[in-house]
């Protein structure tokens, strides 16, 4: 029940912002995608949704689960842990796409991953999503595996988050997760988006509580995700 309260509280403080998000097109490719995130590729002007604005022609298949983790067992949910369900989304990632191949496989994890509750367990993190990684290229699905994978690091920890205890000392361990990932991404030939960089997004001033991101700032990480894309 207080999940559930939380989850509405969120909603309802970004719900006004959703109206302001940007919806020009960047592109007009006719692309397929599909892409894996938490909380922030969940809402009504998430990422995967400026995704789809920002790429028209575009078909973006979006399985995001708030409270998901790169590897972790986050709230006692099995369901949450990405290493867990990974062969149950890439199945469902295929049922869902037939025989027409993914042309992008879009992460955003690692935010959960940084709560206080993990902090000491932050080597396994990399470790974990090197595992993401190779499952994902080495899956048995053919629209899957030659698909080119993009690799968002976590956006930052803003001060309503770090002055609670769940999510005390976060930034410092979401930027030691940019690094991890960046090198991640280069020995797997993947994309990189750096979210601890993005132009234009505050953290303090786009978003409720110093994680979950507006509107806008779900657009400005998708500028530069596209950016990277079509690069």
């Amino acid at each position: 029940m207080k999940a559930l309260l939380k989850y509405a509280m969120i909603f309802i403080l970004l719900a006004t912002s959703a109206a302001y998000a940007q919806t020009a097109a960047l592109s007009n490719k006719k692309l397929n995608i599909l892409t894996l995130g938490d909380s922030n590729g969940t809402f009504a002007w998430s990422w995967p949704k400026q995704l789809q604005l920002a790429l028209p022609n575009a078909t973006v298949f979006n399985i995001s689960k708030s409270g998901r983790t790169v590897g972790f067992l986050n709230n006692g949910d099995s369901t949450l842990n990405s290493l867990s369900v990974i062969n149950e989304n890439l199945k469902k990632a295929a049922d869902a796409t037939g025989d027409k191949p993914y042309d992008y496989i879009i992460l955003d994890l690692g935010t959960n991953d940084g709560k206080a509750v993990f902090a000491d367990r932050q080597q396994d993190v990399p470790v974990n999503y090197q595992k993401l990684i190779t499952t994902i290229k080495t899956c048995k699905y053919a629209t899957i595996n030659k698909a080119k994978i993009v690799i968002i690091s976590p956006t930052p920890y803003g001060n309503k988050a770090e002055i609670t205890e769940k999510y005390k000392g976060g930034s410092a361990r979401v930027k030691a997760m940019s690094e991890a990932f960046r090198k991640i991404a280069k020995q797997n030939k993947c994309l990189f988006v750096n979210g601890l960089d993005i132009p234009g997004l505050d953290i303090e001033t786009m978003t409720p509580d110093g994680l979950h991101l507006d509107a806008a700032a779900s657009r400005k990480l998708i500028e530069v995700v596209v950016a990277v894309m079509l690069k």
